[in-house]
């Protein structure tokens, strides 16, 4: 006999079915302590996600029976009961959140969590997924960033920073990037002038910037009266503008009044061509008639040294 919902209307059912596994809840056991009660079916609702997101089983176990009673019960009040829960319980969960094998799932999972949880409560989490890497919670930690990024960014962004972990730092950026695509750049070079080279750093270590972004910071680094933003940043920003526009990195290099700073930079920038681009980098060379034979040296060999090393250079033309 046909099915009255036809195959569209089975595939929306069965969707329907398995989200409403995956976010079941326990119903509050009679006469408990209506916190722990909470905090008992909030329990029960993760455990039930991880074995959903594990791909276990759901016949004949307690956690199962409740699913089935509740496949579409779930919303508001799961919302409630997962952002009630205490310190020790979002650190257990994480816990065993850590313990999944399929990355993909776990990300899902720690997303989907993540959406019902407060920004400190996942904060908390986030210092269960940062206390050992290894086991693949960089997975967790950016699901985690993600949400937290999206309550508030620039609360996201100083509190990542303030830990001095890159793991942590680098996905909060790549949220926001994503959110946002100026947003990052603009709130980092706000900062102090003691963090702001750690607040932009991120962003060129994860790519994060356009051409027009790098051309920003170059023109910011270079001019700052920050010596870690004008020796650190300006280098590698500069350099890393050349991939997209080496003849505006290779002026911007050379035009620094610090000498030394200007033949390092140009150096970094010609490497940074020797892989990308090194017919650029060898008409420019030809250019600078009032170069020493010893610096057109150096810059012939900063151009070739890096042949062969990275991607593969362009042919030339």
């Amino acid at each position: 006999m046909a099915s009255p919902f036809g195959l569209r209307g089975l595939l929306i059912v069965g969707a329907g079915l398995c989200g409403g596994v995956a976010l079941g809840v326990l119903l509050p056991k009679e006469g408990g302590s209506p916190l722990k009660d909470k905090e008992t079916a909030a329990t029960a609702a993760a455990e039930t996600l991880a074995r959903a997101a594990s791909g276990g089983t759901f016949t004949g176990d307690s956690a199962g029976a409740a699913g089935k009673k509740e496949l579409l019960g779930v919303g508001a009040d799961t919302n409630a009961q997962i952002s009630e829960m205490s310190q020790e319980r979002i650190i257990a969960l994480f816990e065993k959140l850590s313990n999944l094998k399929s990355e993909s799932r776990k990300y899902v999972l720690a997303y989907r969590l993540a959406s019902q949880m407060g920004a400190s409560q996942i904060e908390v989490a986030l210092q269960v997924a940062l206390q050992d890497l290894t086991d693949g919670d960089y997975v967790t930690t950016r699901a985690l960033a993600r949400r937290w990024v999206e309550l508030d960014p620039k609360k996201a962004a100083s509190k990542a920073l303030e830990t001095k972990q890159q793991h942590l730092v680098v996905p909060v950026m790549e949220a926001w990037s994503r959110m946002d695509p100026a947003g990052p750049l603009d709130w980092a070079l706000k900062q102090e002038s003691a963090t702001r080279a750690d607040a932009v750093r991120p962003l060129l270590m994860g790519r994060l910037l356009d051409q027009t972004q790098l051309e920003k910071l170059v023109m910011n680094s270079g001019s700052s009266d920050n010596e870690e933003m004008r020796k650190q940043v300006f280098p590698f920003a500069t350099a890393r503008l050349a991939e997209s526009n080496p003849a505006g990195a290779l002026h911007a290099a050379s035009g620094m009044d610090d000498p030394d700073l200007a033949q390092r930079t140009v150096m970094m920038v010609l490497g940074r061509l020797g892989q990308n681009d090194p017919a650029a980098g060898k008409a420019w060379i030809a250019s600078q008639s009032n170069l020493s034979p010893e610096l057109k040296q150096q810059y012939e060999q900063a151009l070739s040294s890096s042949r062969g090393f990275g991607r593969p250079p362009r042919p030339e033309r």
